[in-house]
């Protein structure tokens, strides 16, 4: 086991339920059995975790575990970007695409596993006014469907909350929208939907990004026109074969740096934090800015 001394734990309860309550005994009792001293911090709604993980840092910890979904992880990549210090999944909640896209396990064991004796891989994020991003940003289809999904019957259904709320949004139309990539000129056209993916990967096991690279240095971009059940259903067929050839409903574009401008505005999501419709949206890519826990498969490098 690598020697790691001081330890931060950022747990989001979720709901403070029994469920909640078991689950944080659960992981303080799993993190006292390893000898492990840490500092322990809860979310709050006020604070998601980036405010109170940035005053964490100041006490230089070894590294950081997160235990909560993809908003949790998302505040949390936000405070740790560019600071060296590792971040490692705890998954929680109904999310944990990072998780997914690096096969942490979802069992607390195994998890701390990969925390405390896995890899270390350093991976690209982005970055926007809202905060940063490790996984995905969408404007459109996407950010509406995340909206709309009905809380209970997520709860309930998972993941076929998402399909029922996206059929209500299958025949919205196009919006008008400019694309400024890097120093280029101007793209003007029209679209349901624009990915701005550092990770392909999404729930379900669908490959929204195929090509996205978590370490190169770029984010991938895919404007989609689609605006037909018939249309989105050939490319959710697309995403869950993980097809990579052409396809005219979308335009696929990498970029250092992307400047949105969409009229009228259009539903905004990052990692699966929803946010207020936008008419303007401006992401840069970080390279090489967050370091993470992994399974020995998934290292970019010798274990450290």
């Amino acid at each position: 086991m690598r020697e790691t001394r001081r330890v931060v734990v950022v747990f989001n309860p979720v709901a403070r339920n029994r469920e909640s309550d078991e689950r944080r005994r659960a992981t303080q009792e799993a993190l006292d059995a390893r000898g492990l001293e840490y500092t322990w911090l809860e979310t709050t709604e006020q604070d998601p975790g980036s405010e109170m993980l940035r005053g964490a840092l100041e006490r230089g910890p070894d590294l950081v575990m997160v235990s909560g979904g993809d908003g949790t992880v998302m505040a949390c990549a936000t405070a740790l970007a560019n600071s060296g210090v590792p971040l490692a999944l705890l998954p929680a909640g109904t999310g944990n695409l990072l998780a997914a896209n690096l096969d942490i396990p979802r069992d607390l064991s195994g998890a701390l596993e990969v925390a405390l004796s896995g890899g270390s891989r350093t991976i690209d994020v982005g970055s926007s006014p809202h905060g940063c991003f490790v996984i995905m940003a969408g404007m459109g289809f996407d950010a509406a469907m995340l909206r709309d999904a009905d809380p209970k019957l997520k709860s309930r259904l998972g993941a076929v909350a998402y399909v029922v709320s996206g059929l209500k949004h299958v025949r919205a139309p196009a919006r008008r929208v400019e694309l400024r990539i890097d120093d280029e000129k101007p793209l003007f056209c029209e679209a349901h939907m624009i990915l701005i993916g550092n990770f392909g990967k999404l729930q379900g096991g669908l490959m929204a990004l195929p090509d996205a690279d978590p370490e190169d240095g770029l984010l991938t971009v895919a404007v989609v026109r689609a605006g037909t059940v018939t249309a989105w259903l050939k490319l959710l067929w697309r995403m869950l074969r993980g097809h990579r050839g052409d396809d005219a409903r979308i335009q696929m574009l990498s970029a250092r740096r992307l400047q949105v401008t969409a009229e009228p505005a259009m539903p905004l999501e990052l990692d699966g934090d929803v946010f207020e419709d936008s008419s303007s949206f401006s992401v840069e890519v970080l390279p090489a800015a967050l370091k993470l826990r992994v399974p020995t498969t998934h290292a970019s490098g010798a274990i450290s």
